[in-house]
C-alpha cells in the first residue's frame, strides 16, 4: 500500500486514543492514528487491528508499555499487525521499515531552525509520510513540498471545518483530526 494513494480516497485521518478505536474503523477517515494506548490493550485488539480494511497506524511514542527498539518493531509486527507507526524518531523509522510497516515521521515546526532539521531528518530517514504540528501553520507546506517528496499530514490544533479545508488548500495531502465530530468530513 502506498500512503499517497490511501490518502487519494479521503483526506481526513481519524486520530484517537484505544477506547474510541471502534468509533474511528466505523467513520469515514481514510485511516487511523491509534494514540495513547497500552500494550496489553493492543494485544486484545490485535485481531480487529491486523484484519481492518482500514490502515492503522500506531503512534508507537504514546503507547504504554512498548519501548522504542528494534524489539519492540518486531513484536508489532508479528503479533499486532498495524499498517505502521508514527514517531518523532528517525531510528524507529528505520528499525519499522525493516519490518515491512509504513511509516510516518511526526515533527514539530516551532521555527526556521527545526523547519531545516525536519528536512534533513526526513530526507536522512525516508519515512512514507510526514505529519506536521501544529497544523495550524500551513503557509509552510508549499516551502516543504519544494524539498520534500512524501505525503504531508497536517495534524494538531486543527478545532473546524474551516481549519481543516485551509490546509487540504495550501497542498496538505491529509490532515489528521482528534475530534471525533470531524473524522466523517469527506475531503477527496
Amino acid at each position: 500500500m502506498d500512503l499517497g494513494t490511501m490518502l487519494k480516497t479521503n483526506r481526513i485521518i481519524a486520530a484517537t486514543e484505544q477506547d474510541r478505536l471502534k468509533e474511528a474503523l466505523d467513520s469515514t477517515a481514510c485511516a487511523i492514528l491509534l494514540m495513547y494506548g497500552k500494550l496489553t490493550r493492543l494485544m486484545e485488539e490485535a485481531e480487529a487491528i491486523s484484519q481492518s480494511e482500514k490502515p492503522i497506524f500506531l503512534h508507537t511514542d504514546l503507547m504504554n508499555g512498548l519501548s522504542n527498539d528494534k524489539e519492540s518493531f518486531r513484536f508489532l509486527s508479528s503479533y499486532i499487525k498495524p499498517t505502521g507507526i508514527v514517531t518523532t524518531k528517525g531510528p524507529m523509522i528505520r528499525a519499522a521499515k525493516k519490518e515491512g510497516m509504513l511509516t510516518i515521521q511526526r515533527v514539530f515546526l516551532i521555527d526556521t531552525t527545526s523547519l531545516t532539521t525536519t528536512i534533513k531528518n526526513v530526507q536522512e530517514n525516508q519515512p512514507d509520510a510526514i505529519e506536521i504540528m501544529p497544523g495550524i501553520a500551513p503557509s509552510i507546506i508549499s516551502y516543504i513540498k519544494d524539498h520534500l517528496s512524501q505525503p504531508i499530514i497536517l495534524g494538531g490544533l486543527i478545532w473546524n471545518l474551516q481549519q481543516v479545508e485551509e490546509a487540504l488548500a495550501s497542498g496538505a495531502d491529509a490532515v489528521s483530526l482528534s475530534r471525533p465530530e470531524m473524522w466523517n468530513h469527506i475531503s477527496g
